[in-house]
């Protein structure tokens, strides 16, 4: 079992945004139509937020929570079918703690 943290609303939120916006930094990672320090600022964030998600979920799971985070997907909409509902909760809590974490927002 992990330590759980109190997680205040504002810093969900941001973690929910931050999560969301994934995938259009990855596109201009990708496109390079950006200037050089926004597109660093964008793979620190993309990798780290990235490397939380692997830490706890695993490879092949961690950009199904990503994505679940960052559009509020709760367990039945989910394309994580394969674990069950006690499980996926407990890891989506888990993914927002660490990425939180590895971001140094607690």
């Amino acid at each position: 079992m992990h330590d759980e943290v109190l997680m205040p609303r504002t810093l969900e939120a941001l973690i929910t945004a931050l999560c969301a916006d994934y995938s259009r930094r990855a596109e201009v990672i990708l496109g390079r139509n950006a200037p050089y320090n926004v597109i660093m600022e964008y793979r620190f964030l993309n990798y780290r937020i990235m490397n939380a998600a692997i830490e706890i979920a695993g490879n092949r799971d961690a950009l199904y929570f990503i994505h679940d985070i960052g559009y509020d997907i709760g367990y039945a909409a989910s394309d994580l079918f394969a674990l069950s509902e006690t499980v996926y909760k407990e890891r989506k809590m888990e993914v927002k703690e660490n990425i939180a974490r590895r971001l140094s927002l607690i």
